[in-house]
């Protein structure tokens, strides 16, 4: 890489780059050196893949739009040059974005030699551009307010539960508590939907069968749509092997599900197809798709005989707090965190509908090689938390009432607890401590030191000691050279008394 390269990681602009995106898109310093670029933008400069781009020391995006203002959206008509040399003409259009005090231009480019009109190609590429941008915007807000945010909640949830389960259960005043305890868990869950929308939420990926997140939802889908819809269910007959959090994709099926639901208020037909297909190049056996590259997919395919949409409505529908419900019916937040998801995992999603036709939505996600993961809902995740088998846990955060709070948790469920405001002070207790210490629970945010960081260095002084890290919101500190124990367990904020100790006890057995 050459001294222009800007050195910061590309992990933190990656809310901006959907990898299944047609268009070409792109970080760039303003001298048009490389930052980040999804695997559309390396495809069209011919690299192999998204790092093979990011490694080329001589990659240079000419022509940046350094004096551009910020909220710039203009497209124009350029020419890039590829790796071979030769040159490519391109629809192009740039603005300028700050992260980290540092100016740095986000760009999206189209290739013009296809037999697409350049009308369209400027149409699309606004779109992409925009879509970039606004989720960007989420993110930075999301991730700005989400960790102190789930700290907060988690200390208004626990005490709630703690107070609750102190009254008698005929006092009045349980019915005021229950109130509480649920606004807190709407406001947990709207959090995480912002967080997931922007691709920065917490997620625990292995790798799964679609076709079993479907069949194992069968129930539940049936339950929420109601019998005045009739759902049919079709599944592929091989295997839809995916890289995925289960959960995630349990609530893409459902998010499509209750809108499919919503457009049919006098009751109609949901369909939901899951099945492996492949994508090949135009002319091949296989039919070509114009913006995923060729492989084999997982296609999830929901379909419903609603209402549909109009065209104004259907392009604005992934957008983050659009919605046509009601005040008070409907966050705005569900198709747009069912796009954030499909990113995440390097999907592609695509949204047909028209006025009275109903609605198609078709999610491609890349399927993975390996088999699927044992499912770990068994003994393990059935055992009530209760108490534990003894063991000293070490626990900090920059938050004292989240030290108090998981401290008395687990000194109720039969730990032995050491407490540390911070991870400075960490260090100190674990220097002093002179018997074994089992687990370090530690937060990932924190203003001396990463948890990660902070494991690490303990790992040297205690190398038997297990890790536990908490956090409603990571950013990239789990990524990098810097990141401690990989594979460590992680146990989402805003946390329950029950979540924290099963948490502890599978950390402690060595299941991560």
């Amino acid at each position: 890489m050459s001294s222009g390269r800007t050195s910061r990681d590309p992990v933190e602009h990656s809310p901006l780059l959907a990898a299944g995106a047609p268009a070409g898109l792109y970080v760039a310093s303003l001298d048009g050196r490389l930052v980040d670029c999804n695997e559309a933008l390396a495809r069209l400069l011919g690299y192999g893949s998204r790092e093979e781009a990011l490694a080329a020391a001589d990659l240079v995006l000419g022509g940046c739009v350094a004096g551009a203002k910020p909220t710039s959206t203009g497209a124009i008509e350029s020419c890039l040059t590829r790796r071979d040399g030769s040159a490519v003409r391109v629809m192009r259009t740039e603005a300028l974005t700050e992260a980290g005090g540092e100016r740095l231009v986000v760009g999206a480019v189209v290739d013009l030699s296809t037999s697409r009109s350049s009308e369209d190609r400027r149409r699309e590429l606004s779109e992409e551009l925009r879509q970039a941008q606004k989720m960007e915007a989420v993110g930075r807000l999301a991730g700005g307010i989400a960790h102190d945010y789930n700290n907060l909640l988690a200390i208004i949830l626990n005490y709630t539960s703690l107070v609750m389960e102190e009254l008698d259960e005929q006092s009045p005043v349980q019915k005021d508590l229950a109130e509480i305890k649920r606004a807190a868990q709407r406001a947990a869950s709207l959090t995480r939907q912002l967080l997931t929308v922007s691709r920065r939420g917490l997620a625990q990926p292995v790798v799964l069968d679609l076709r079993d997140v479907v069949r194992g939802m069968d129930g539940a889908l049936r339950a929420a749509v109601g019998g005045a819809v009739d759902i049919a269910i079709a599944l592929g007959p091989s295997g839809c092997r995916v890289l995925a959090d289960a959960g995630q994709l349990e609530q893409v099926v459902m998010n499509l599900a209750l809108n499919a639901r919503d457009a049919m208020e006098g009751g109609g037909k949901l369909s939901i197809e899951a099945r492996a297909v492949r994508v090949g190049a135009a002319g091949s056996l296989h039919d070509a798709h114009p913006a995923l590259p060729p492989g084999r997919y997982a296609r999830l395919v929901v379909r419903d005989t609603g209402s549909g949409m109009s065209d104004d409505v259907r392009t604005r529908a992934f957008e983050p707090f659009f919605t046509t419900k009601p005040r008070g019916k409907g966050t705005g937040l569900g198709l747009a965190t069912v796009y954030g998801i499909v990113k995440q995992w390097r999907g592609h999603i695509e949204l047909a509908s028209q006025a009275g036709q109903g609605t198609r939505v078709e999610i491609y996600l890349p399927l993975a090689a390996a088999r699927p993961a044992a499912s770990r809902r068994g003994r393990a995740a059935r055992a009530a938390p209760g108490r534990g088998e003894g063991g000293t846990v070490l626990v900090t955060d920059d938050e004292d009432a989240v030290v108090t709070l998981a401290s008395r948790i687990l000194a109720q469920g039969g730990y032995t607890t050491l407490t540390a405001r911070g991870p400075r002070e960490a260090m100190r207790v674990c220097e002093a401590q002179r018997g074994r210490i089992d687990l370090l629970l530690t937060d990932v945010l924190m203003p001396e030191m990463s948890g990660c960081e902070l494991a690490e260095r303990l790992a040297k002084l205690r190398p038997d000691m297990r890790v536990l890290f908490m956090s409603g919101y990571t950013g990239d500190a789990l990524d990098g050279p810097r990141a401690a124990r990989p594979g460590a367990p992680l146990l989402a904020k805003p946390f329950t008394a029950e979540s924290l100790l099963r948490a502890v006890r599978k950390a402690l057995e060595g299941a991560a």
